[in-house]
């Protein structure tokens, strides 16, 4: 280990980074830790620090220890502006201020030091009670779905929407602790007293058939329900919704872990017995995101694919750095409409988990709440509260989904956010044109072809196919990507196209002008001769002798192509690449450069079915993202 130690301070010492601290053991998992700080700044507040925590060769850096780790430098003391994670075979890097992934530890004149607020001994519980509470919620699912504990469950699916109904239950009762349940045998009970897990210890058969009545009556409160475009009241729970958990030794398990959390002191040295109340929004919505990708299985029911993170964060990063370093960007994001709206709005069509959305409301709340001082930042944090409730909108057809995205959010502490249930993407009024300024997705593709051999199918096709007039040309309004033009460029219905397309045409549709579209498609679209019309119905065709492309509906800002490996755990090999596009604002507007990047790896691989992490440094999409901003 004191090898490997002094091979690391000499890499930090080529960077600047040459006073070290003494190491220490990690009594929980018995890493080796030290602080390498600035070598000219002593002990100026404007020293910059790196936590380096070094793992045994053989640990294993999933993602779940990564995030960990970096929320372990986040409350330390010595406020690093860096991690470095090493089991010498993976390196994880980030930034621990902005909790943003590095592909490698700048240099210390690279850096520019940023404030770090101080935390609040509650704040620093929060962050410490991460990993208990991880290690509690994996349990929990493992006993769930597990031989042990399997109670009218039959996936490791249906184990996580079990949980997710407890967790909402045991948050709803910390925030109303006066609920008096109305109906039932239990009318008259506090909902606070029959979830407590003493009672269910003491009356268990009897407290489980109240529990379950409990969550008929509160599933769908006020507090929970959210608004959609046309106004409808969309709620996180089916009508039909119900505990599906008979036996009382899962209840005891899951509520005695919810409740057990030990105590801290607050500011005032008084001891506090923790509750999930206690646990900040951001820590507890990462926990039950890790336990979402961990442990979801995309091959049953309607086969959801869900987007791996490295690929979630370089699309968003790489949109909002266009957004944010654009004062006229900039300023859309704090408009609203007369009655106080925030009208910025982020679309997820096929939103899944929620993965996009969550990623976009972390990188907006950095921008807003520390962007702005004074009173003006006290403006933006009433705006960023409404913001909640309608910048961040999601819509699937999968109901499952659409209950584990609302989880999710609710988790990072927007419990009202527009995510819900359509019957399809494509057609559904739910969305308003023109309504949207960014749309980040990945759309359902390949096996998921529309064919006009069903009712249904033709009927989405006719839809797509509204924007060609009687001639047979193409408008530069409407939908056409449900034909294709022939050899005399006159645009006829297809038989059956890839679901991506006619995607990229609805959010063309819904994207206000000058909108801006991210989106993960097989590179099939964006290369092959037979999708050529797809390609200029977005660009436009190319002037031979002008070199400028006429026509189109967009302006093609970049293109990344992404390894076989990026979906393979959902069990596909497929080649694929997102496209970053910004709709038009004016018929003039010109294309310029396209940036265009290849991502070889992306910081993980498959093996045997399950996902091995490479680290930071063998992740090209965070070098990618880096190049695009400094516009390389």
């Amino acid at each position: 280990m004191e090898q490997r130690v002094n091979d690391l301070k000499d890499k930090l010492k080529m960077k600047g980074y040459g006073k070290f601290s003494d190491l220490s053991i990690h009594e929980e998992d018995g890493t080796t830790i030290f602080l390498a700080k600035d070598t000219d700044a002593e002990d100026s507040p404007d020293k910059k620090a790196i936590y380096v925590k070094v793992f045994a060769r053989d640990a294993a850096l999933s993602f779940d220890v990564q995030e960990s780790a970096l929320i372990e430098a986040q409350y330390h003391e010595a406020a690093p502006d860096f991690i470095w994670a090493t089991n010498d075979e993976v390196n994880y890097y980030a930034d621990c201020i902005e909790s943003i992934p590095l592909s490698e530890i700048p240099s210390v004149i690279d850096v520019t030091k940023k404030e770090k607020k101080p935390l609040t001994k509650r704040e620093l519980w929060s962050q410490k009670t991460y990993s208990t509470l991880q290690k509690k919620f994996d349990d929990l699912h493992e006993l769930l779905y597990g031989p042990a504990g399997k109670d009218n469950i039959s996936s490791t699916n249906e184990a996580i929407d079990e949980l997710s109904k407890f967790l909402f239950m045991e948050i709803f009762r910390l925030h109303h602790p006066n609920y008096v349940l109305q109906d039932g045998e239990q009318a008259g009970l506090k909902l606070l007293e029959i979830l407590k897990f003493e009672y269910i210890e003491e009356n268990r058969k009897e407290a489980v058939k109240q529990i379950r009545q409990a969550f008929k009556e509160i599933k769908n409160h006020d507090d929970y329900v959210a608004t959609n475009d046309l106004g409808e009241k969309c709620y996180i729970f089916n009508e039909d919704e119900y505990i599906k958990l008979e036996n009382p030794t899962n209840y005891i398990a899951a509520f005695k872990s919810f409740q057990n959390l030990g105590q801290f002191e607050d500011e005032n040295g008084i001891s506090i017995n923790a509750t999930l109340k206690d646990v900040s929004g951001d820590i507890l919505g990462r926990i039950f995101d890790v336990l979402m990708r961990g442990k979801y299985d995309n091959k049953v029911g309607q086969a959801t694919y869900l987007t791996p993170r490295p690929v979630t964060e370089a699309m968003v990063e790489m949109v909002f750095h266009d957004i944010i370093t654009n004062p006229k960007e900039a300023s859309k994001i704090l408009r609203v409409d007369e009655k106080g709206i925030p009208t910025f709005r982020i679309l997820d069509g096929t939103c899944g988990s929620a993965g996009f959305e969550i990623k976009a409301y972390e990188v907006l709340k950095r921008y807003i709440l520390n962007q702005f001082t004074g009173t003006m930042k006290d403006r933006m944090q009433q705006l960023f509260e409404l913001m909640k409730e309608h910048t961040f909108v999601g819509a699937d057809s999968s109901r499952n989904m659409v209950l584990k995205a609302r989880l999710n959010m609710a988790m990072h502490g927007l419990p009202k956010a527009p995510i819900f249930w359509v019957d399809n993407s494509l057609t559904t009024a739910s969305l308003e044109l023109e309504h949207y300024d960014i749309v980040i997705t990945n759309p359902p593709f390949g096996a998921g072809s529309v064919k006009n051999t069903t009712t249904e199918g033709e009927a989405i096709l006719n839809y797509y196919t509204s924007g060609i007039d009687d001639h047979g040309k193409s408008g530069r309004t409407g939908l056409c990507l449900g034909a294709k033009p022939n050899a005399n460029g006159i645009w006829k219905q297809v038989n059956a196209t890839d679901q991506a397309v006619l995607f990229i045409d609805r959010y063309l549709q819904l994207l206000k002008p000058g909108g801006r579209l991210i989106i993960v498609l097989p590179d099939g679209i964006l290369s092959n001769s037979g999708y050529k019309y797809v390609r200029e119905y977005i660009m436009g065709k190319k002037n031979e002798v002008t070199g400028e492309f006429e026509g189109g509906r967009a302006v093609v800002k970049a293109v990344v192509s992404l390894p076989t490996v990026t979906f393979q755990l959902s069990g596909t090999g497929a080649k694929t690449s997102f496209l970053y596009i910004k709709k038009k604002e004016h018929e003039n507007e010109k294309q310029g450069p396209v940036f265009m990047a290849v991502a070889e790896e992306i910081g993980f691989d498959v093996k045997n079915k399950h996902e091995v992490q490479l680290g930071n440094d063998r992740n090209d999409l965070l070098k990618i993202v880096e190049a695009y901003k400094k516009g390389i």
